[in-house]
């Protein structure tokens, strides 16, 4: 299992992907629909409540907290209940910081995709278009939902859709290769607005245990 799986919450993976197909050109009507509305987005930040389910729907877990989002590439996610933990990137480093085990798991982007959805970031147009397909659901009179499908099946997650309201980013979920979905909805969510460089690079603290992955 790669290290995002294990350690980053896989609403990141979500938002990860979500920059990824900004970058995109497909043809198709949904593709285009759907970059034009990220396209708009070149930073985003607010809280998040995202809920965890098994393959049954049971709700398993709900984390909730603070993001921000620049691109390209650059976020800073920060759970704060029921765990703190916080997710940093500039889009060279990963930083994973848990305070209560005092250690920092740190990882740069490789340009393996297969590995996983976040490393799509540093994808260019034509490998992203080779491997999603996307989808609108027409009949969602309320909002405009998009769904992204991986064409090559041997990846860790079987599809991610995206959820806009008045053409804002209102939530987005994840549905794992084996079943399991994570769901993100945000609120008081501002977008455009000017975001400090340095909060997306994490300083080490001092004492605090080093893991390369």
């Amino acid at each position: 299992m790669t290290f995002l799986l294990k350690l980053v919450p896989r609403m990141v993976i979500s938002l990860l992907l979500l920059m990824s197909v900004t970058a995109t050109a497909a043809d198709d009507q949904a593709a285009v629909q759907l970059r034009k509305l990220l396209d708009a987005m070149n930073s985003l930040q607010g809280n998040f409540v995202q809920t965890t389910y098994d393959k049954t729907g049971a709700e398993q877990e709900v984390s909730k907290g603070i993001f921000m989002l620049l691109r390209p590439g650059k976020f800073y996610w920060e759970t704060r209940e029921p765990m703190p933990q916080l997710l940093v990137s500039n889009n060279k480093t990963i930083w994973l910081y848990d305070a209560d085990l005092e250690t920092v798991t740190v990882r740069e982007f490789t340009d393996d995709l297969r590995e996983t959805p976040a490393l799509l970031l540093s994808a260019d147009a034509e490998q992203l278009r080779k491997q999603f397909s996307v989808t609108r659901d027409d009949k969602n009179k309320v909002a405009e939902a998009y769904t992204l499908t991986p064409k090559v099946t041997e990846g860790m997650f079987q599809h991610l859709t995206l959820v806009f309201k008045d053409g804002q980013l209102a939530e987005f979920s994840i549905k794992d290769s084996l079943g399991q979905l994570t769901r993100c909805v945000l609120s008081n969510a501002q977008r455009n607005k000017p975001l400090a460089e340095e909060k997306f690079f994490f300083q080490i603290p001092e004492g605090v245990e080093v893991l390369n992955d």
